[in-house]
């Protein structure tokens, strides 16, 4: 129990942290209403949503998370380079390409398909298992491997490379 009460308290004290970036204030109220809004959320979610805790449905270590964002951040600048040579060139070749995916777990899925979607010039429209279907500005091929390639390369390698031992569930 006490475990839980653990993971309760740091998902309440995370999604605060959140709500206070958001509203962009640290002032008592606005970290009062957080607490409340989260405790309520986190409260709700996992007495009627979830199968389980926030913390066994979403586990990812820190330094996966880490690695993941630097990649991100990386793939955002090196994309919007790409993406206005294509623009100003006028040189656009839209294209819908299916590209397959080795992750199997649903939220590690999501993530990538954000990270793709967050990457100027791409859009991922769907997800089923073991592939994403994504709208490409300059798509150079339809093989779907090497378009895997290109468009998700390092974004599922984060995950497919994170160690079991950091606590996450594979």
């Amino acid at each position: 129990m006490v475990h839980r009460g653990g993971e309760f308290l740091s998902s309440v004290i995370v999604l605060t942290v959140v709500w206070c970036i958001w509203n962009e204030s640290f002032a008592g109220r606005t970290v009062t209403e957080g607490a409340i809004f989260s405790a309520v959320a986190v409260f709700v979610t996992n007495r009627w949503l979830l199968k389980g805790s926030y913390f066994r449905q979403y586990a990812i270590g820190p330094f996966t998370v880490l690695r993941y964002l630097l990649v991100v951040v990386v793939a955002i600048f090196r994309s919007g380079f790409d993406a206005i040579r294509v623009t100003l060139t006028g040189r656009l070749n839209v294209g819908i390409v299916d590209i397959p995916t080795e992750i199997t777990d649903p939220f590690r899925a999501v993530l990538v398909a954000n990270a793709i979607t967050l990457t100027p010039g791409t859009v991922t429209i769907e997800h089923s298992p073991g592939s994403f279907k994504v709208v490409w500005i300059d798509c150079v091929t339809h093989d779907p491997e090497e378009a895997g390639e290109m468009i998700k390369g390092n974004f599922e390698s984060t995950f497919l490379q994170s160690p079991v031992s950091e606590g996450e569930v594979q």
